[in-house]
C-alpha cells in the first residue's frame, strides 16, 4: 500500500497583502472624511434656514403694515422673538430694524448669514444676503442675492 502524501495549503493573508489593504483603506479615508465633514455642515445649515423662514415672513408683513423696515424688530409688530439658544445648530436669531442675523453653533461654529430687508408696501420688499463664515456649506446661489 502506498502512503498518501498530503501537502498543507496555506490558508489566509500574507503580512504584505494585509498591509496594502490597510493602505488603501488609509488613503479613501483621507478623501473621504473631509468630504464627509463639509456634506454634514450642508445638511445642518438647512436648520438654519428653515428657523429663519417665519421671520422673513413677519418682517415682510410688517414692512407692508408700518411702510418701512426700520420698525420692523423682534417682538413687535407680530414679529416673534428672537431666539438665543434651543436649537441642534442654531445659536441665536435676531431681528432689528428689519435685518434677520442667523448665527449658527456647534459644527456650524462661526457660519452665520444676514438677511436685510428694504423696500415699502407701495414698491415691494426685497431682500439681501450676506454670508460669513464658509459660504460654500450655503445652497448654490443662496450668498449671491
Amino acid at each position: 500500500m502506498k502512503k498518501a502524501i498530503f501537502f498543507s495549503i496555506k490558508k489566509g493573508f500574507t503580512l504584505i497583502e494585509l498591509m496594502i489593504v490597510i493602505a488603501i483603506i488609509a488613503i479613501l479615508a483621507t478623501i473621504a472624511v473631509p468630504s464627509y465633514q463639509n456634506y454634514t455642515k450642508k445638511a445642518a445649515i438647512s436648520e438654519l434656514l428653515q428657523a429663519a423662514a417665519p421671520y422673513r415672513a413677519e418682517v415682510e408683513l410688517c414692512i407692508y403694515n408700518t411702510n418701512t423696515p426700520s420698525e420692523c424688530s423682534a417682538g413687535q409688530h407680530g414679529i416673534r422673538a428672537n431666539i438665543s439658544s434651543g436649537k441642534k445648530y442654531l445659536s441665536s436669531i435676531n431681528v432689528k430694524s428689519g435685518v434677520i442675523t442667523v448665527i449658527g453653533q456647534k459644527s456650524l461654529e462661526g457660519v452665520n448669514y444676514t438677511l436685510s430687508a428694504t423696500g415699502n408696501a407701495v414698491d415691494g420688499v426685497s431682500w439681501s444676503v450676506k454670508c460669513n463664515g464658509g459660504s460654500e456649506v450655503f445652497p448654490a446661489g443662496f450668498c449671491a442675492w
